[in-house]
């Protein structure tokens, strides 16, 4: 259960701080009580490169190099 809640919050965090979604099309698509809408950071942060890194390192662990490759471009 664990394991999916980071899943879902590093997916989330990648969509907005990516574009991909915006904070309200994640929160609509979300399950679960009171929407189930987890973010690995807060929405309204811009994300430094230590969250960056994280995330990147989440994504290698799963194997997923082309967002890895997309997070390393908004490194400063």
């Amino acid at each position: 259960m664990i394991d999916d809640f980071i899943n879902k919050g590093i997916i989330n965090s990648y969509k907005l701080i990516t574009g991909k979604a915006t904070y309200e099309e994640i929160v609509e698509k979300s399950e679960g009580p009171g929407g189930g809408t987890i973010f690995f950071l807060f929405p309204e942060d811009e994300p430094d490169n230590e969250d960056l890194d994280t995330m990147i390192d989440y994504f290698i662990s799963t194997e997923e190099y082309e967002k890895c490759a997309v997070l390393t471009k908004l490194k400063k």
